[in-house]
C-alpha cells in the first residue's frame, strides 16, 4: 500500500518517510496495548477482547479506504487498525503457550499462519490496487479481516487454569527492570526490532526504482513471507533442541550479514531475490511482532513462569519506539540520498549485528559457556 500511495495517489508529493509512518505507528501499538489487553482479558474474557480487536481492525481498514491525506491514514490504518491488531496479537501470545510443553515448535507452527497470509496477500492487493483502486482494496481487506477474526473468536478455547483474574501488579512488575539480564534482553530486542521491517517496507520501492514492474516487488514480499513460514517452524524446532538464545544469536547474525553483503550489492531482481530468501528465512525468529515463539521462551527463562505475564508486557512495551525503525531509517536515507538505499541497508545490517552481540552477553549472564543450551 505504501508503494501504491507513493505512485498513484500522492505521486511523489508526499515523502516516503511520511508514508512509512502509517505502518510503523500501527506496529507501535503492539507494545502500548500489551498491559491493557491483558487487563481487559482478565476482566471481560478473551473472546470479548478478540471481538473488540476484530471490529477495530476491520473498521480501521474500511475507514482508511476514504483517505485522501496522509493524516487520514494515520488515524484509520495506524491508530484504529493498529490497536485492533495489537489486541489480537497480545491475546494469542498469552493464550497459546499454556497448552504446550514444546512451546517453541508449537508457537512456530501457530505464527507461520501470518507468513501464509503474507505469501498470498501481496498478489491479491497488487491486483486489487491496479484494477479496482486502493479504496476498494482496503474495503475488501476489511471484510476479509472481519470474517477471519470472527471465525477465530468463535474457535478459540482458553485453558481453564488461565482464567483467574489478573491484577495490575502481575502485569506491570517494575521490579523486573532491576534485573540486568532483563534489561540486556530488552536492549537486544529493541535493536533487532529497529531493523526487522525495513526490507519489507522498502523492497517494493527499491524494485520500482530499479525500473522493474510493481508485480516483482509484490513477489519479493510474498517470497519473504513464504520463507518466513519455513524459518519460523524450523527456528521453533531448533530452539527446543539447542536453546532459544542460541538460535536468536545465530539468526540475527545471518540477518545482519545478508543485509550488509547481499542487499547492498543487489542491483537486479535475481540478487534481490537471493537476499530476501536468506533474510526472510533467518528473520523468522528475531523480532517480536509475529515471532513470539522466540521472544516468549527467552522472556520466561529470564523472569520465570510466575512473572512471565509482567515480563512479556514490559518487554513489548520497551520496544514501542523501536517499531519506528523503518521511518527512522527512511529519514536518514532521505537526508543522505533520496534515490538510494545504502543507508537503509547499512542501518539494517548494523542493528542486527549489534543485537547479536548483546545477545551473546545475555547468554553468558544466563549460563556461562560457549556451547551450553540456553
Amino acid at each position: 500500500m505504501q508503494d501504491y500511495f507513493d505512485r498513484q495517489v500522492f505521486r511523489g508529493s508526499v515523502d516516503v518517510t511520511q508514508l512509512s509512518f502509517v505502518g510503523t505507528i500501527g506496529f507501535s501499538f503492539c507494545g502500548l496495548m500489551g498491559p491493557v489487553s491483558q487487563l481487559f482479558t482478565s476482566i471481560i474474557g478473551v473472546r470479548w477482547v478478540m471481538l473488540i480487536g476484530t471490529i477495530l481492525m476491520s473498521t480501521g481498514l474500511i475507514l482508511a479506504s476514504f483517505s485522501v491525506e496522509v493524516w487520514h491514514l494515520y488515524l484509520t490504518q495506524s491508530v484504529i487498525h493498529g490497536m485492533g491488531a495489537a489486541v489480537l496479537y497480545v491475546v494469542s501470545m498469552a493464550v497459546t503457550p499454556p497448552w504446550f510443553q514444546r512451546r517453541g515448535l508449537a508457537l512456530g507452527i501457530m505464527v507461520s499462519g501470518s507468513g501464509v497470509g503474507g505469501l498470498v496477500m501481496p498478489f491479491i492487493m497488487t491486483e486489487l490496487n491496479e484494477t479496482l483502486g486502493g479504496a476498494w482494496c482496503y474495503r475488501i481487506l476489511g471484510i476479509v479481516t472481519l470474517g477471519v477474526g470472527l471465525m477465530s473468536t468463535l474457535l478459540l478455547k482458553e485453558k481453564e487454569a488461565d482464567k483467574s483474574p489478573l491484577r495490575l501488579r502481575h502485569v506491570i512488575d517494575i521490579g523486573l527492570c532491576k534485573d540486568l539480564r532483563f534489561v540486556i534482553w530488552c536492549v537486544a530486542g529493541n535493536l533487532n526490532m529497529l531493523a526487522y521491517f525495513i526490507p519489507a517496507f522498502y523492497l517494493p520501492s527499491h524494485t520500482t526504482k530499479l525500473g522493474l514492474p510493481p508485480s516483482q516487488g509484490s513477489m519479493l514480499v510474498a517470497i519473504f513471507s513464504a520463507v518466513n513460514v519455513v524459518g519460523r517452524v524450523f527456528s521453533g524446532y531448533l530452539g527446543d533442541r539447542i536453546g532459544a538464545v542460541n538460535v536468536d544469536i545465530l539468526l540475527m547474525l545471518v540477518c545482519g550479514l545478508s543485509s550488509l553483503f547481499i542487499w547492498t550489492l543487489a542491483t537486479s531482481y535475481i540478487s534481490l531475490m537471493a537476499f530476501i530468501i536468506i533474510y526472510g528465512f533467518a528473520s523468522g525468529a528475531v523480532a517480536d511482532i509475529p515471532f513470539l515463539f522466540i521472544v516468549a521462551p527467552i522472556t520466561a527463562t529470564i523472569t520465570g513462569i510466575a512473572k512471565y505475564p509482567s515480563g512479556i508486557s514490559l518487554c513489548l512495551f520497551s520496544m514501542t519506539a523501536a517499531r519506528l525503525g523503518p521511518s527512522m531509517a527512511g529519514a536518514i536515507q532521505s537526508a543522505v540520498d533520496k534515490n538510494g538505499f545504502a543507508a537503509l541497508q547499512i542501518f539494517t545490517g548494523c542493528a542486527f549485528i549489534l543485537s547479536s552481540m548483546v545477545m551473546v552477553v545475555l547468554k553468558y549472564k544466563l549460563q556461562p559457556g560457549l556451547l551450553g543450551k540456553i
